[in-house]
């Protein structure tokens, strides 16, 4: 996991500084959106756009509640262990806050980016492309 939240390549890559909402935290390779009120970790109800955290925040800990995420790149996320992720096709929200899984393409709604890498489907991490849809 050493690259966990980290940019792969820095060709097109944007970074940009997020406040985070109140009284929430953060992972480092968590998928991320802005509710209106600042960042969380997003889930199947949100629709992006979609975002990595390039750093952990513990909202209790910290009075700077300001994080740098990637908003259109190649970057390590948070995956759930469960669907393996098919290198060159669509991963989605999973049922769990922040992680991504294999597309089944019936909506897309909750699509966050392309799976750059194949992973099985014991992975909690894996590359995405970010930022390339509306």
């Amino acid at each position: 996991m050493a690259l966990l939240g980290k940019a792969v390549k820095e060709e097109n890559l944007i970074v940009e500084v997020f406040t985070v909402k109140s009284s929430e935290d953060i992972e480092l390779g968590e998928i991320v959106v802005n509710d209106g009120n600042g960042i969380l970790a997003a889930t199947t109800s949100h629709v992006g756009p979609y975002f990595v955290a390039m750093e952990d925040h513990d909202y209790s800990a910290v009075d700077d509640h300001d994080i740098r995420c990637g908003v259109v790149g190649l970057f390590d996320v948070q995956a759930k262990p469960a669907s393996a992720i098919v290198k060159g096709c669509y991963v989605e929200m999973s049922t769990t806050a922040g992680e991504v899984t294999d597309s089944d393409e019936t909506a897309f709604d909750d699509i966050v980016g392309i799976g750059m890498e194949a992973a099985a489907t014991t992975a909690t991490h894996c590359l995405v492309l970010l930022g390339t849809f509306p």
